[in-house]
């Protein structure tokens, strides 16, 4: 849990800076699992509205006072790193959902083959259900640069809780920088396990709407802490703790 915004030395909170430490982990567990490698963003929205979101550059590098610190209309106000050409795309999405508090944006393998394929990704295991019943596909494969192209992956997200970006990855929202971090990660088990079935001729059994409301409700909060810690937990020590650049 982050701590609340109480003011330190330089004008920055404590809820800033253990949100910036907490961001550099999730890059370093994204890059680690492969979700990510030269591209990919991760952003939280602090309790004064204002949202941190990672520098235009890849995720295993970032550094925490590298963190672009903006407001939700897009004026920088903190973080040495320059803001990733996608910006627009996670503040559409803060503007309009009071739900999100956090956006893992990844370019992971198999759920790109999906969007190729047009077909969106479904719950068929109980982690798949973080997801919702379905994941759907933004067909648009130019950059989501203009505020324009921004409010559509809006519109295709809508009350989901991710979106397929057809030939640009994925977009995975969530209360918590945690459970952004592992959607993003069950997603990518879903797509795996739906690809994996329909290789080998048969075709998957998925979740039911009332099924995927059932398991919503049994562990929901805890599941991605525990998942968190595992992941954490496999990290190489330089992956965790960074060593300095040499001289």
């Amino acid at each position: 849990m982050l701590g609340s915004p109480i003011p330190v030395s330089g004008g920055t909170s404590l809820q800033d800076i253990e949100a910036r430490a907490q961001i550099v982990l999730g890059c370093r567990i994204l890059s680690h699992r492969r979700l990510v490698e030269g591209f990919g963003h991760i952003s939280v929205r602090l309790d004064d509205g204002t949202v941190l979101v990672t520098p235009r550059k890849a995720l295993l590098l970032v550094d925490a006072d590298e963190i672009i610190r903006l407001t939700t209309d897009g004026q920088i106000v903190g973080g040495t790193g320059a803001a990733p050409v996608e910006t627009n795309m996670h503040l559409a999405v803060y503007r309009r959902r009071s739900d999100v508090q956090a956006i893992a944006r990844t370019h992971s393998f198999t759920t790109s083959a999906f969007a190729a394929m047009g077909r969106p990704i479904r719950a068929v295991h109980n982690f798949g259900t973080h997801l919702g019943q379905e994941v759907p596909i933004y067909p648009d494969i130019a950059l989501i640069a203009s505020p324009e192209r921004a409010e559509a992956v809006a519109d295709t997200l809508g009350s989901r809780d991710a979106v397929l970006l057809r030939g640009n990855g994925t977009l995975v929202t969530a209360p918590t920088l945690t459970e952004a971090v592992m959607r993003a990660i069950w997603l990518e088990e879903s797509a795996t396990l739906q690809a994996t079935i329909l290789a080998a001729g048969g075709q998957p059994t998925y979740f039911t709407a009332e099924e995927v409301a059932l398991r919503r409700v049994m562990d929901m909060p805890h599941e991605p802490v525990r998942a968190w810690d595992y992941e954490v937990a496999t990290l190489a020590p330089t992956q965790y703790f960074p060593l300095p650049p040499t001289q």
